[in-house]
């Protein structure tokens, strides 16, 4: 299981941002690995991606438009950058971002 961190950011990111956070604390599995700066930073896993996924396609799906991924592997210099939104992103997304931490 490999582990890294996903950068989130929103266009309206000071109303967002801190709505996004809380948002992803509320999953058991995020909570702990949530923080804000000038993006929602998260640490998940290849286990936790489907977690961290549902969340914030759920998030989505309230209203708040579309979100920019960067994904950083743990102990790698390469990066995943997604732009998502829409609901029927979720399982590509997924994929990309498990893909991407079990990359070896």
């Amino acid at each position: 299981m490999t582990a890294g961190i996903v950068a989130i950011t929103v266009p309206n990111s000071d109303r967002e941002l801190p709505e996004l956070a809380a948002w992803l604390r509320g999953e058991a599995e995020l909570r702990g690995r949530v923080q804000v700066f000038d993006a929602v930073v998260v640490g998940v896993s290849s286990n936790s991606a489907g977690v961290f996924c549902r969340s914030l396609f759920a998030w989505l799906t309230r209203g708040a438009g579309s979100v920019s991924l960067k994904v950083k592997r743990s102990g790698a210099a390469e990066e995943l950058e997604l732009d998502c939104g829409a609901a029927s992103d979720a399982d590509q997304v997924l994929g990309a971002v498990r893909g991407f931490l079990d990359k070896a």
